[in-house]
């Protein structure tokens, strides 16, 4: 073979080299981005799927509030200066917390007459991207990560049909109108880095769910 065949041969070697290597590597980051745009549902999945089943059940109390029930029934028609505490009179006061990125509800699973068993007072709120539950006094356990500051949002309703919103005071919902809760939006999006060194737009997924409390919106499933 002369030097000029060995040089052409070598030249085509390195070009299909290239173009082979150009496509493994945009190959490789596609797949990564795909796994970290999987990665972002995953978060988004995680949190409706625990956070609508445990809420669905707030406000369970089977035992009788008149002989020492879970959970107390709110008063009568009681006013003071800034929140009517009589909205929705008798219903469990099951929330204690209600704003705009947390949550805290109480649920009697064992009808054991108390909520201190696992499961029975829970508390979800977003804290530096991530999304914490605590279960009564315990340790919160950071259910998903990869949340930003404003990722997840609550919004509140009543039992009314069609539904009303109950606007939160100052960031909080009051007592009243906790007393009044039949349904919650939860809007959760996650946001993480982009693989691709390219592109320096984070991937973002989000979902929406709306949970219906069982004990309090028979009438306008």
């Amino acid at each position: 073979m002369s030097t000029m065949e060995v040089l052409a041969g070598a030249t085509l070697s390195l070009f299909i080299l290239g173009v082979a290597t150009s496509f493994f590597t945009a190959q490789q980051r596609a797949l990564r981005v795909q796994t970290t745009f999987t990665d972002s549902q995953n978060v988004t999945r995680t949190f409706t799927d625990i956070f609508s089943r445990e809420l669905r059940q707030a406000s369970y109390d089977p035992t009788d509030v008149d002989q020492g029930g879970a959970i107390a029934g709110s008063a009568g028609a009681i006013t003071d200066n800034t929140t009517n505490l009589g909205w929705c009179p008798g219903a469990d006061e099951a929330f204690t917390i209600a704003t705009t990125n947390s949550v805290r509800f109480k649920q009697d699973l064992n009808g054991d007459g108390d909520t201190t068993d696992g499961g029975e007072d829970l508390y979800y709120y977003l804290s530096s991207n991530t999304i914490q539950r605590q279960d009564g006094n315990g340790t919160p356990v950071t259910l998903v990560t990869g949340v930003p500051d404003v990722g997840l949002t609550l919004r509140y309703f009543n039992n009314t049909n069609p539904p009303t919103e109950l606007v939160p005071v100052s960031g909080t919902l009051s007592a009243g109108q906790r007393n009044c809760i039949a349904k919650v939006r939860a809007t959760v999006q996650a946001s993480l880095p982009n693989p691709n060194p390219n592109e320096s737009t984070p991937l973002i997924s989000s979902a929406q769910i709306e949970v219906a409390i069982r004990n309090r919106s028979q009438s306008n499933f």
